[in-house]
């Protein structure tokens, strides 16, 4: 043993420890006292009587100083070897707090800093010598709670350990670091005690918890957005059902805001029964989670059903502290049960009342049910089908045949429809049945077999004979018949069979009307209409035009009559057109009509020349009395206005005919000229319309100008014209070469195609224009007539090449116009052709051949006849 380790003992003893050692020197003394008298009165006083007294004290100072000397030596050096080991103590506890993960903070009895670690210095960013002296409670610290909430003074972990002098576990805060973001801690604080347990300061660790909170933060938004963002309503509520947070949908669901659900209880509104009621309150009281669907109110009061769940949350330690409620809204699908219910009711109606039979087998082709119609079509009772298969029903032959065709259904899981097989009836009669049937599968998609339905088709099949042979015998009648004959698909215009007559007739062979279909005979302006009339035909509405226009293949035109219904064959509905060729018929009626319209023409204008001479006589007579009249009235107002003048000088303004004077020596000579400009108006339009009517300028045939025509129609409508728009122009290109006919027949027609014009205008907003020019690229004399008016349908455009023909017959229109104006253009070797739009106006252009021979100037002694009011 070394000669030390026995002081070490000692003073790691209770003897010569540090709190100790005064009593043991002072023990030791009295120890060696008393054996010191002891010895001294054993041997030195009985054995030296008479010694001085001063050697029984030298004695006892020597033997006392040498126990005193050895006990203080003893005591020296166990206390050297104390204060090396507390020194190799803190130095080894100075290294571990230095190189420990955690933060470490010492404070002293004022609770200032005294000791802080690597890492205590590192999570506030500060190094010791900032920190060294600081108090726990310097404003610079900025402490907060866990929420960022600022912690009062007294509610830091140092201070509730110097308050209670009980240590601190896992206070979580906020402190401000030294680059003044905030650190989030996780701290425990004890108390240091001295040797009489009076607390000298304070010791503090904690790791720094900023990266595990804001994951910690993250994953609680994640999670509050996944419950924002949840199609079901999520409630949580307290044990009493006090409502301490619920989700958006519930807002949408029930009607009521997050803010009229907190403090309420949940479920609220709702027609729990009483049972499910108690069995909810049992089971939130277990703390098991609870179930149901039941009728709610939503605020507005509409009824909705809902499906709630009810989930304790417990603590770690297992203690329920609230409860989860999820809510949805399963109106829709309680709906859509009911709705199955009904349907379901529905088809088992349906099939218990349809008539056909309604069968299923498995996937061995067993009957595991049949509809009770099967007594109708083969006698048995429904319970006497179930279990046989569709083959112990059949004749032997069939059965064989119809099993060899399923087993190759059956194992593709193919759909079948129509397929017709023969049953043998309960009284041995055989029936024909069409079957249909489609496989069906569970949920995994596993096949578990057929289902379909039977019909008795034995009628049909007689039926269908019956149509075969009516057929034939039609299809006989369809090749022989002298009348055009096609055959159109149902609901199109496609050719499917043309008789002989229908190829003559068109002169197309067979394979091309079945490859060019009916675009080879009709106009392409008939051709939707004719398209459209066709595929619409039905029975009940069959199709009549008395007449139509045809084409033949060398591009000859005809006119037809058709007749149209639809028939019965045995590969379905065909439509039937027959097409009779009347275009002899057609050519005799309109050479009538014409004929009959220049009679009815010839007449009116023979009666209106009659009437036009009498007028003319009429007019002239007074108008002449104006004429001779008003150059005198003149003469008297020149005579007379010296006189007025010097009146007017002397006197100043007077009144004459209601006027002032000064006004009247204006106005006077103006309607004195205005009253012989009016009379030689009168006369020029009476000399018009004379000219108009004699019969015997008709039949002249001279060279016409064209212009002068046009001048002279516009002057006899002037009064039409100003009536009917504000908006007429005339543009006449000089330079016409004159045309030969007769001028009174072309002011007829360019009179008549100007009356059309206006009165197609639906406003005076509207306008109207006239032009003449040379034809391009050719010796042709062109007048165009356009107004803004109403315009024509391609149907009014067509029909007004007929006689009779007028969109105006109620205001007594004839419809003899334009079929007179086409005519009498003819006559002259000329074209008459119409553009129009329906809504957008129309265009009248007469073409009529110039006369080489002699071109003279457009502008005719007729200028003057031209109306100041256009």
């Amino acid at each position: 043993m070394d000669r030390w380790e026995f002081v070490r003992r000692l003073g790691a003893g209770k003897w010569l420890g540090e709190d100790s050692l005064a009593k043991t020197i002072t023990v030791a003394y009295l120890i060696c006292g008393l054996f010191f008298l002891a010895v001294s009165e054993t041997f030195i006083h009985s054995h030296t009587i008479g010694l001085p007294i001063w050697v029984d004290d030298v004695f006892y100072v020597f033997s006392t100083s040498i126990i005193i000397y050895v006990l203080v030596r003893l005591g020296t050096r166990a206390f050297r070897i104390k204060e090396s080991e507390l020194r190799q103590s803190e130095d080894r506890l100075a290294r571990i707090l230095e190189t420990n993960a955690s933060g470490a903070v010492g404070f002293d009895a004022e609770g200032k800093i005294t000791f802080a670690n690597h890492m205590a210095c590192q999570a506030l960013g500060v190094d010791r010598t900032q920190i060294i002296g600081r108090r726990y409670d310097a404003p610079v610290w900025d402490l907060s709670d866990a929420g960022g909430a600022p912690i009062p003074p007294g509610g830091s972990p140092v201070a509730r350990v110097r308050a209670t002098g009980m240590p601190v576990h896992d206070v979580q805060f906020g402190i401000r670091h030294a680059n003044g973001s905030r650190v989030f801690l996780s701290e425990n604080a004890a108390p240091l005690l001295d040797a009489s347990g009076s607390m000298v300061g304070v010791v503090a660790s904690f790791v720094d918890i900023t990266a595990r909170k804001k994951m910690e933060d993250l994953k609680v938004r994640k999670l509050l957005l996944a419950v924002e963002q949840s199609p079901s309503a999520i409630v949580i509520t307290d044990l009493d059902g006090n409502v301490e947070y619920a989700n958006t949908r519930y807002s949408s669901m029930t009607g009521c805001t997050v803010k009229d659900a907190l403090g309420g209880e949940v479920p609220h509104n709702c027609k729990v029964p009483a049972r499910e009621w108690e069995e909810m309150r049992a089971a939130v009281r277990s703390g098991k989670v609870w179930h149901g669907e039941y009728e709610c109110l939503r605020k507005n009061g509409e009824v909705y059903w809902e499906s709630t769940t009810a989930t304790p949350i417990r603590t770690e330690e297992g203690e329920t502290t609230n409860l989860l409620w999820v809510r949805e809204d399963i109106t829709e699908r309680r709906l859509g049960d009911e709705a199955l219910r009904e349907a379901r009711q529905k088809f088992q109606n349906l099939v218990e009342t349809v008539s056909d039979l309604v069968w299923e087998f498995d996937r061995k082709g067993i009957y595991t049910y049949v509809s009770p119609k099967v007594r109708d079509l083969l006698g048995y009772e429904p319970e006497e089908i179930l279990g046989k298969t569709p083959f112990d029903l059949m004749p032997d032959v069939e059965a064989r045949r119809m099993k060899e065709i399923f087993d190759g259904v059956i194992a593709r899981r193919d759909v079948f429809r129509g397929m017709e097989n023969v049953y043998l009836h309960k009284d041995g009669r055989r029936v024909v049945i069409e079957t249909s049937g489609a496989p069906f599968f569970d949920a995994d998609g596993m096949f578990l077999g057929y289902r379909g339905v039977d019909r008795d088709i034995g009628e049909r099949k007689r039926a269908e004979e019956m149509l075969r042979v009516s057929e034939e015998r039609f299809h006989q009648l369809f090749e022989q018949s002298e009348e055009p004959q096609i055959l159109f698909r149902k609901g199109t215009a496609e050719i499917l069979d043309a008789n002989p007559a229908a190829t003559k007739l068109h002169g197309q062979s067979l394979e091309e009307l079945l490859r060019g279909g009916i675009a080879l005979f009709i106009p392409p302006e008939d051709l939707a209409w004719f398209s459209s009339s066709v595929a619409g035909m039905h029975r009940g509405a069959g199709l009549n035009v008395d007449r139509a226009t045809h084409f033949r293949k060398d591009g000859t035109r005809i006119v037809v009559s058709v007749r149209g219904y639809s028939i019965l064959l045995r590969d379905g509905e065909v439509t039937f057109c027959s097409f009779r060729d009347i275009t002899g018929r057609v050519q005799m009626e309109e050479e009538a009509k014409i004929h009959q319209a220049q009679l009815i023409h010839a007449n009116r204008m023979a009666s209106l020349g009659t009437i036009v001479s009498g007028v003319a006589h009429e007019v002239n007579n007074p108008n002449n009395l104006i004429m001779f009249n008003a150059p005198m009235i003149v003469s008297a107002w020149d005579d007379a206005v010296p006189v007025l003048e010097a009146y007017f000088r002397e006197n100043g303004d007077f009144s004459l005919g209601g006027l002032p004077y000064s006004e009247m020596r204006e106005v006077v000579p103006r309607l004195a000229r205005g009253i012989s400009d009016a009379s030689l108006r009168i006369k020029g339009i009476v000399g018009n319309l004379k000219d108009f009517a004699r019969q015997d300028r008709a039949k002249e045939h001279a060279p016409v100008q064209m212009n002068d025509v046009v001048r002279t129609a516009v002057a006899i409508l002037n009064h039409e014209i100003i009536k009917a728009t504000h908006r007429f122009e005339m543009k006449l290109d000089e330079d016409l070469p004159p045309v030969s006919g007769s001028s009174q027949e072309l002011e007829q027609v360019i009179i008549n195609l100007m009356n059309n014009a206006l009165q197609a205008l639906p406003s005076n907003q509207r306008g109207v224009r006239v032009s003449t020019r040379l034809a391009p690229g050719t010796r042709e004399v062109e007048v165009c007539v356009e107004d803004e008016g109403v315009g024509m349908a391609p149907e009014v455009l067509e029909g007004i090449k007929e006689p009779f023909f007028s969109t105006r017959l109620a205001d007594g229109g004839l419809g003899l116009g334009v079929s007179i104006c086409r005519s009498i253009v003819q006559k002259h070797k000329g074209t008459l052709k119409f553009e129009s739009e329906d809504g957008k106006g129309t265009r009248a252009v007469v073409r009529l051949p110039g006369n080489d021979d002699t071109i003279r100037n457009g502008a005719g002694d007729l200028a003057s006849k031209i109306p100041s009011g256009v």
